[in-house]
């Protein structure tokens, strides 16, 4: 706050000057200053009479009242008159609150006599501001109709913002001084306080004017350093003050030429109009402008930033104006608009990936873990959910079995060197209640680095896959059946045809001595045409008479498949299977037709024990004396219903079943077809209600490599 301050004026030394008090007014209308006023009232003061006199003035901010200039006092005798604002019971004190002259007896503060004067900031005439406005909240005009006591906390000027001063006058009394004196010593300070007050006022505006071209000159500096140009204009949109960077686009630089005169002009006339429409809209604050360097002839786009300035009255007075270069800014968003739809196409491209993944990986029909480098899952597909169960839930304890055994895994695939890796896990899965034995394939994904940034694992249902074999071997097997029934069949039908087109064509040939010429023609074609249907019936008989290409093979191998595949209906026919396997693992035929043979004979045992059972199944093979000669035993009994004793002779002709409606009648026939085919023999054992018994026989001779056999004896073909 600019407000004047008095500074102490200590001079003991000071000599009184000569003259009458009536010289007081000249000498006081010659003070350029107000600390020149306090040395012209003391020695005024001092020449009516007075031995001492001094000042003390008020410090606002921190309540200390001490001298501010003396006459004719030592520094001792000035201490005595240091006291607080607020020590009310000093006598000193009480003058200034009171606003009240007081004689001070000799012995309050000093030994003599004092008169004490309160001299304040106050005057009749208001401040400029108040003047101006109509105020009457002046400071000095409110202090000079002060009734009650000096408001200490109220000394700033609403208006003008002055800060106001507080002294009191004291002079040290005599026997010589009368009332007369003291109205003089009065006179003499309310005339010093007048001019005081005017000397105040205008030391405050004096003050305020330097602040204010400080602050200018400040603005001055901001303005020219800054790197946008600024520009000040009236309320008529002339241009009152500019930096630098304005003045190269809308200041004609010396011996530029007439374009770029031109171009200075179009300058401010664009820029005269965007001030002109962001005024008139009073809502756009700032407005894209393009503008001409005149320098360098290119271009430049600026967002002029707008804000206006305003009197204390509320008038507007002006706009500031910043022009911002966003050439290279717009350019840069043009940049990135262009690079966010490339964006937004790749997204779109990613996000259609990604649904086309996940329908996949939805879709594939077997549970996907996907597990970070440090072998945590990150993602389940819906059948590994409900295999693992999701985190933070309450899970089966069965389920939580199958997680650890999924950690287990995961830690010792990632963190192995192999890339991929195959291994069986047993999980329990909740639907069927049942622990399945799955097949895990994993592989690895590797960073940029080469390093392991994710592990997925595909955990394939071996009773599944099973399952799907088992259905696809017994379709085989079916269709193999349909094509030999087909072909027995029609072996069956040529044979037939076959003995009664041999009679024909030995009629045929009988009659060839007796026919005359005129049937000769007659007679070739008869006898072409029945060769003919001779060679038809003859490939009729070969389609059952299949060449068929026999190989080594495991017979044990063979039934242990074939169990395999009825596992699971015979178990869910609660069939119980002894298997007693004899070693056969050298035997020379069709491995396809035994499968075929024993797919037969298991089906039927299945079909006979209808409330479950048990099926025997065994293999043997015996040797003859000399060693060279031998047989391998296959039997296959069950104890189902057994086959009734008048069937047992046609059992082995086509569409004979004991099934009924179920059955083909071709299943024993194919076997005995596959028997004899092996130069086997059949042998069977049934009794209604106790079971069926097939025992079959296969000779084996040198030429066959037999298995070893028990007890040191070596084959046929070992040396």
């Amino acid at each position: 706050m600019a407000s004047p301050r008095i500074q102490t004026q200590a001079k003991p030394e000071l000599m009184v000057l000569r003259g009458g008090a009536k010289e007081a007014p000249s000498r006081l209308l010659a003070a350029e200053r107000s600390e020149e006023i306090f040395p012209i009232l003391l020695e005024d003061i001092v020449h009516l009479g007075f031995p001492r006199a001094l000042v003390l003035e008020v410090d606002f901010d921190s309540g200390e009242i001490k001298a501010a200039a003396s006459l004719n006092c030592d520094k001792e005798y000035v201490e005595r008159f240091r006291t607080s604002l607020w020590a009310s019971e000093n006598p000193v004190v009480s003058v200034l609150q009171n606003l009240n002259p007081a004689v001070l007896k000799a012995g309050t503060v000093t030994p003599d006599s004092l008169y004490a004067y309160p001299m304040i900031f106050r005057s009749r005439n208001r401040c400029w501001e108040a003047e101006r406005e109509r105020r009457q909240d002046c400071l000095a005009v409110l202090n000079s109709r002060l009734a009650k006591k000096y408001p200490f906390e109220e000394q700033v000027c609403t208006a003008c913002g002055m800060r106001a001063y507080a002294t009191i006058v004291v002079g040290q009394l005599n026997r010589h001084i009368d009332e007369d004196t003291l109205r003089e010593f009065r006179t003499l300070v309310d005339r010093a306080n007048g001019f005081m007050s005017r000397l105040f006022k205008v030391e405050h505006y004096y003050n305020r004017m330097r602040d204010m071209e400080v602050t200018i000159s400040r603005l001055r500096a901001v303005m020219q350093s800054m790197a946008d140009p600024v520009i000040l204009t009236d309320s008529q949109h002339r241009v009152v003050i500019q930096n630098k960077a304005a003045e190269r686009f809308f200041r004609v630089p010396e011996g530029v030429s007439e374009g770029g005169k031109r171009a200075v002009e179009f300058n401010n006339l664009l820029f005269s109009a965007a001030l002109s429409s962001m005024a008139v809209s009073a809502t756009d604050t700032s407005r894209d402008l393009t503008l001409v360097d005149v320098m360098d002839g290119e271009e430049v786009l600026f967002e002029a930033v707008c804000a206006p300035t305003y009197s204390a009255e509320g008038v507007r007075t002006g706009m500031v104006t910043v022009m911002r270069d966003v050439t290279d800014l717009r350019r840069a968003d043009e940049e990135v608009r262009a690079n966010l739809e490339k964006l937004r196409a790749a997204e779109d491209v990613v996000r259609q990936d990604r649904d086309r993944l996940n329908l996949v990986i939805e879709n594939v029909g077997d549970p996907i873990i996907v597990a970070d480098n440090s072998a945590k899952v990150v993602l389940l597909d819906p059948l590994a959910k409900e295999l693992f169960g999701v985190s933070g839930s309450v899970r089966h304890p069965e389920l939580v079995r199958n997680q650890a055994k999924l950690d287990a895994y995961l830690t010792s695939f990632t963190f192995s060197f192999a890339d991929k890796e195959n291994r069986s896990l047993h999980l329990y899965h909740p639907s069927s209640r049942t622990e399945i034995e799955y097949a895990a394939r994993s592989g690895k994904i590797y960073d940029a680095r080469g390093q392991v940034a994710f592990t997925v694992t595909v955990l394939r249902d071996f009773s599944t896959w099973k399952k799907l074999e088992q259905l696809q071997l017994e379709r085989r097997m079916l269709e193999m059946e349909k094509f030999a029934a087909t072909g027995r069949l029609a072996g069956t039908i040529a044979h037939e045809i076959n003995n009664p087109l041999e009679s024909i064509k030995n009629a045929i040939h009988l009659l060839g001595d007796k026919l005359d010429t005129s049937s000769k023609p007659i007679y070739d074609v008869l006898k072409v045409e029945t060769e003919r249907v001779t060679r038809i019936v003859r490939q009729m008989l070969g389609l059952y008479r299949n060449v068929v290409h026999l190989s080594n093979f495991d017979l044990d191998a063979v039934v242990e498949d074939t169990l395999t595949l009825f596992a699971r209906p015979l178990a869910k026919g609660d069939i119980k299977v002894k298997k007693q396997l004899g070693n056969v693992t050298q035997f020379k035929g069709s491995a396809d037709q035994f499968r075929q043979l024993l797919s037969n004979l298991v089906v039927n045992a299945r079909d006979s024990m209808p409330s479950g059972g048990k099926l025997i199944v065994r293999t043997r093979q015996m040797r003859s004396k000399d060693g060279l000669h031998g047989s391998i035993i296959l039997t296959v009994a069950d104890t189902g219903t057994g086959i009734p004793r008048d069937l047992q002779k046609s059992m082995f002709e086509p569409f004979v079943s004991t099934k009924g409606s179920k059955g083909t009648g071709l299943g024993l026939w194919i076997v005995k077809g596959i028997v004899e085919n092996h130069s086997g023999r059949i042998k069977v054992r049934s009794s209604v209600g106790k079971g069926t018994c097939f025992r079959l026989a296969f000779p084996i001779s040198r030429e066959v490599g037999v298995a070893t056999v028990k007890g040191g004896v070596k084959t046929a073909s070992e040396p």
